[in-house]
């Protein structure tokens, strides 16, 4: 027997493991509407003009490697702390803000669970449904994980009730994953009155909000995007957001996030700092460079972000006019089944309302990949492929 001879086979991750079967699928109609990836209408994943632009100048003025802080490039957090907060909020509030880059949106959502397990005793709630890794994340952390009510699957609408009175029934200290914008998976968010809604029970009951903010830009826009988080901040509240600059900077690879810890003083932020610096350096020791200089050499200069800003502008134009287009191709083709959600929902993802058998159908008939829930991304689909999907989605309905 060899050291590793007991190391059990792993199940696939549900949404990584769709992108490999789609890969070695060799019919060439096939779609893959899975894996959460921007694509433009020619399918690919493109690399921005203004981060070319950054990286460009970033070669020739960049004159070391030298390892960053444990907690992170500061320029960049401090760019990120306005783009996320506003910049008068930010300027107003940030000394009570403790605030680290981390690698990618999942990596500040790891740190922020680690935090929260050694201070905290309560477990953490999670939407249902909500991204899968959400749960992986938090249970590797020690945390316990629990649901609260979200989305109504037959109305395809928020399951505002039964949320609100789950979270009334919480007990104080509680702490709760909110997304911030463009629910994933449902692409459903609360209104601006609901969150305001949602903000006053927090504030009442003294739960303590997680955000997850992925998605900033990719909704209505870059300000409307972020109100959550900022009237939450207004409001005098205590929380944590995990930030990923994967999507709206498509830099995917270059792992850039941030997680910010809003404490009440600036004496608690110092503490709550040093804390989590602890925690990165036994973790990762201390975050990657290059991601975080790029999205920095695009928000401080007028003339990138503007590029910046136009180019997010065309990804979240593209994702609206696929989502209207699939509404208005089922309508047509289908009076029974009511496909509107799928147009008023925001950001990336929405349900298709398929069931898992009829999902296993359409991926094993007519090679449409999507995830067991239903849940599909509307970048996978293009002017070409639209109506063929359109014609999967109805003969796997019948």
């Amino acid at each position: 027997m060899t050291f590793f001879e007991k190391v059990a086979l792993a199940p696939p991750d549900p949404i990584l493991g769709l992108t490999a079967a789609f890969e070695k699928d060799p019919r060439p109609e096939k779609v893959n509407l899975g894996v959460g990836l921007y694509k433009t209408q020619d399918l690919r994943t493109p690399v921005l003009g203004c981060v070319k632009a950054a990286e460009a100048a970033l070669l020739d003025l960049e004159k070391s490697k030298e390892y960053l802080p444990i907690d992170g490039e500061p320029h960049y957090l401090d760019l990120m702390g306005d783009l996320v907060f506003g910049k008068e909020m930010w300027s107003k509030e940030k000394k009570r803000i403790a605030c680290f880059e981390t690698v990618g949106g999942t990596g500040a959502l790891k740190i922020g669970g680690t935090f929260l397990k050694q201070e905290a005793e309560h477990p953490i709630w999670i939407s249902t449904p909500s991204w899968p890794n959400h749960r992986g994340v938090f249970a590797d952390c020690g945390l316990k994980v629990e649901s609260y009510p979200y989305y109504d699957f037959k109305s395809h609408q928020l399951d505002f009730k039964n949320m609100m009175d789950c979270f009334e029934k919480l007990p104080g200290g509680t702490i709760v994953v909110l997304h911030a914008s463009c629910h994933n998976p449902t692409g459903c968010d609360p209104s601006p009155e609901q969150w305001k809604a949602i903000c006053s029970c927090f504030k009442k009951n003294k739960l303590i909000p997680f955000f997850d903010f992925a998605y900033q830009g990719f909704g209505v826009g870059i300000e409307e995007d972020a109100e959550a988080i900022r009237h939450f901040l207004q409001n005098d509240l205590e929380f944590l957001a995990a930030v990923s600059n994967a999507k709206n900077f498509a830099l995917y690879g270059e792992r850039a996030g941030c997680l910010f810890i809003v404490s009440r003083s600036a004496n608690i932020a110092e503490h709550i700092t040093s804390r989590v610096k602890q925690m990165i350096r036994t973790n990762y020791s201390n975050p990657p460079m290059h991601g975080a200089r790029i999205i920095g050499s695009i928000l401080e200069n007028s003339s990138l972000k503007k590029k910046w800003e136009g180019e997010l502008g065309e990804m979240r134009n593209r994702i609206h006019t696929m989502r209207i287009e699939l509404n208005d191709r089922l309508m047509k083709r289908c009076k029974t089944v009511d496909f509107t959600h799928l147009k008023k929902g925001r950001g990336m993802f929405g349900f298709t309302g398929l069931s898992k058998q009829q999902v296993e159908r359409i991926i094993d008939q007519y090679a449409v990949y999507m995830t067991s829930d239903g849940r599909i991304n509307v970048c996978g689909l293009n002017q070409d492929n639209l109506d063929y999907v359109v014609d999967s989605i109805l003969a796997v309905s019948k």
